[in-house]
């Protein structure tokens, strides 16, 4: 069974925009070298959509920083399996798409050994998180008190214990803080 991780940006409200997130080069740094430890990275339809817009293309493009590219090409070689009901675009290399239901996402994640990788995605991860399917938590606490949706963990059922397993701040003012997920 794969070793789930979800990372998120969360604002000191508790929201999870992807607009409210301050990147430098620690926080690129830090997705890349999550994003390469992964057999795959598993994303709701709408933080797909959103990566779309701008991954895709962004691992041909000379113009960005190395930081982005380095991100970019890490996203565009790892397998990239979206959590959907509806027909989505597989034009992104390496993607393919998964039926909703915890039943096919056991199944899959049944099926990967090593390391999954969530980013984003505040309703596929609390899904998983109430299913036990989340193995650690990576909450980049970002320097703002957010104004726009989605709040992230409001689909959360009960109590989930978490065992810290380490700190690191970054030089824009934001704070990776790596959980444990206990058992429920």
């Amino acid at each position: 069974m794969a070793h789930v991780i979800h990372s998120i940006n969360v604002t000191a409200g508790g929201l999870c925009h992807h607009q409210d997130s301050s990147i430098g080069d620690a926080h690129l740094e830090y997705a890349t070298q999550l994003t390469r430890s992964a057999a795959a990275m598993l994303l709701g339809r709408h933080t797909f959509e959103l990566f779309m817009q701008f991954w895709p293309q962004a691992a041909s493009r000379t113009d960005l920083p190395a930081g982005t590219l380095a991100l970019a090409e890490a996203f565009h070689t790892i397998p990239k399996l979206v959590v959907s009901g509806t027909s989505v675009a597989l034009t992104w290399h390496n993607t393919s798409q998964i039926k909703p239901g915890l039943e096919s996402i056991r199944k899959t994640l049944a099926g990967i050994q090593g390391r999954v990788v969530i980013f984003g995605s505040p309703s596929l991860a609390s899904s998983l998180l109430n299913e036990g399917l989340v193995n650690e938590l990576h909450i980049v606490a970002q320097p703002y008190i957010g104004v726009a949706d989605p709040r992230a963990f409001t689909a959360i059922k009960q109590r989930i214990g978490l065992s810290l397993l380490g700190v690191d701040s970054f030089e824009s003012g934001s704070v990776l803080l790596r959980y444990k997920v206990n058992e429920i």
